[in-house]
């Protein structure tokens, strides 16, 4: 949201705008009160000061109706507790809000961010499920489906830079990571195992030593492999991965 649109947007709902760099206006704009910032450092004035890198006093667990992270979970490194204490502090029926990297931020944090780690962490086993999960690509607002649910991975390939936007409901108070998330694609090779017949793997190994024997061969299928990709990955190209949203799933 541009600055000119946050200041209609303000006016519009009655609210008293003051010069600031902060987004406490906006939130306030839309009604919520009180409004607590959590920082590590108190050189901005936050109420909480606590470093994300460190488990959050339990006076904070269920406290809170909404957790907003609009761009700090990339910039701490110790990523399961920052993200527990954000679960954590959300009350029962509550929700946690996330704007994070995926796609083309190098350097900019120490991390981005896949859709199925989203998923697999913010899961019924952790009480928590994903409302929505948007991406703004290529010129559009896509809803990205869980690739638990399509049975392949979520990947893709632009040169937009890509943030989640992900709205998750906490549906219950249970343990959080009883058990650690295993990436969707492995757990079900896992449990089939690695090939779905001895003649399967046969047939892979000789497409390997065939591809190997013949640079030409394997040239070519480097070459489909990244037409495969440029072509299956884009949010345009592959509406299986993600759809596009009607106007009213557009976030304001």
């Amino acid at each position: 949201m541009g600055e000119n649109s946050y200041l209609t947007f303000l006016d519009l709902v009655g609210a008293k705008v003051t010069t600031t760099e902060f987004a406490d206006d906006f939130f306030r704009g839309l009604g919520a009160e009180p409004l607590i910032a959590m920082d590590a450092s108190a050189y901005e004035a936050a109420a909480i000061i606590h470093n994300m890198n460190e488990p959050v006093d339990q006076q904070y667990h269920s406290t809170f109706d909404t957790v907003i992270d609009g761009g700090t979970l990339e910039h701490v490194f110790n990523f399961p507790v920052a993200i527990r204490n954000c679960m954590e502090m959300v009350k029962p029926g509550g929700q946690l809000i996330l704007m994070t990297p995926w796609h083309n931020y190098p350097g900019h944090g120490f991390f981005e961010f896949s859709p199925e780690l989203i998923y697999n962490t913010l899961s019924e086993e952790n009480g928590f499920r994903v409302e929505r999960m948007l991406i703004d690509a290529e010129g559009s607002w896509y809803s990205v489906k869980n690739p638990i649910d399509l049975e392949h991975r979520i990947e893709i390939s632009t040169r937009d830079q890509i943030l989640l936007y992900i709205t998750a409901r906490k549906v219950a108070s249970c343990p959080l990571f009883s058990k650690w998330p295993q990436q969707s694609d492995y757990s079900a090779a896992w449990k089939r195992g690695a090939y779905a017949s001895p003649q399967e793997a046969r047939v892979l190994s000789m497409k390997h030593h065939l591809a190997k024997r013949i640079p030409a061969l394997e040239k070519w299928l480097n070459r489909w492999r990244t037409y495969r990709l440029l072509k299956s990955f884009s949010p345009v190209r592959n509406p299986g991965m993600v759809r596009i949203c009607r106007s009213d799933d557009i976030p304001v």
